[in-house]
């Protein structure tokens, strides 16, 4: 027989192994004051806690890495430095990585509300279509999903690589409006004090925010679904949702009730993600505004 202190370490190791080691990007030091990124790390921390009993223990670690959203998917697609980031979906994403498809953000990451410049609302006001503000061009990433969703429903696009420089191009003319979620929009404009909100129109195309897991790693991917879903089952991700700076009362401060919706089509989003969205009983008031009278749809222009 081996001795009980051999058995012991044995046993101990295996707690070790099991550990989960969950390593994300801190966009913080590229990006200052983006409060919103603590949203994703406070859920993924609620998914791992409500895993715990099922996966065991986990380390959560804050690696300062990556330098864009397309740098960062790759990063997670090799497995240098993150394994897990959080990003809009597309079929491209999730061919490169393992998606975790629970929106974010109950279906409400679609849900855009423009950053204009200051004293341009009466300019968005005289707009009579949707036909009308789709020439106008909207700001957006090279490389965002977003862009490809806008052109093809043929709206006019100006890009820029650098996220940063969005905000500059807004202020100088270089394009009309900068659609932004609605959380990222209120953030973003208490730092640029020449932009506002744009009050009138929202923009609603599915597509959901998942985080993505490098594919080596099913065993994360899966724990964190499972943690996500006991989380909606026991009401913690609503109460969490409803509670947190960054998402509490947003329908009623963005005033979607009295804005117009434009609904798009998204070209990007595979069949399994579409049917992962159909099971999923998330209210969004984006949808449910645009089923009212003042709907307006891009593909009746």
């Amino acid at each position: 027989m081996w001795p009980k202190f051999i058995i012991a370490l044995f046993c101990l190791s295996g707690v070790a192994q099991a550990t989960d080691v969950v390593n994300y990007s801190w966009y913080e030091t590229h990006r200052q004051n983006i409060k919103y990124e603590k949203y994703y790390t406070d859920l993924l921390k609620l998914a791992l806690e409500k895993s715990s009993d099922k996966y065991g223990a986990y380390e959560l670690n804050r690696i300062d890495a990556g330098l864009s959203q397309t740098h960062m998917i790759e990063l997670a697609r090799t497995n240098k430095y993150v394994n897990i980031i959080w990003t809009m979906t597309s079929i491209e994403r999730e061919e490169k990585l393992i998606p975790v498809r629970i929106p974010l953000f109950k279906g409400l990451g679609g849900c855009r509300i423009s950053l204009i410049r200051v004293g341009e609302q009466a300019r968005f006001d005289e707009l009579t279509s949707a036909a009308e503000l789709a020439k106008l061009n909207a700001g957006q990433g090279t490389l965002w999903p977003d862009t490809v969703i806008l052109n093809n429903n043929d709206f006019q696009v100006s890009t820029a690589q650098e996220h940063s420089a969005l905000y500059r191009m807004l202020a100088k003319g270089r394009f009309d409006y900068f659609p932004r979620a609605l959380y990222e929009a209120f953030n973003e404009v208490d730092q640029y004090p020449e932009l506002a909100i744009e009050q009138r129109f929202a923009i609603y195309y599915h597509s959901p925010f998942f985080y993505f897991v490098n594919k080596a790693n099913p065993r994360l991917a899966e724990r964190i679904q499972y943690g996500l879903e006991v989380a909606i089952q026991d009401g913690s991700f609503d109460a969490y949702f409803d509670s947190s700076e960054i998402t509490a009362r947003i329908i009623e401060k963005a005033n979607l009730a009295n804005r117009e919706v434009i609904v798009l089509d998204n070209p990007l989003l595979s069949e399994q993600t579409k049917q992962a969205l159909d099971k999923l009983a998330f209210n969004n008031s984006c949808i449910g505004q645009a089923q009212k009278t003042k709907r307006l749809v891009v593909d009746e222009r």
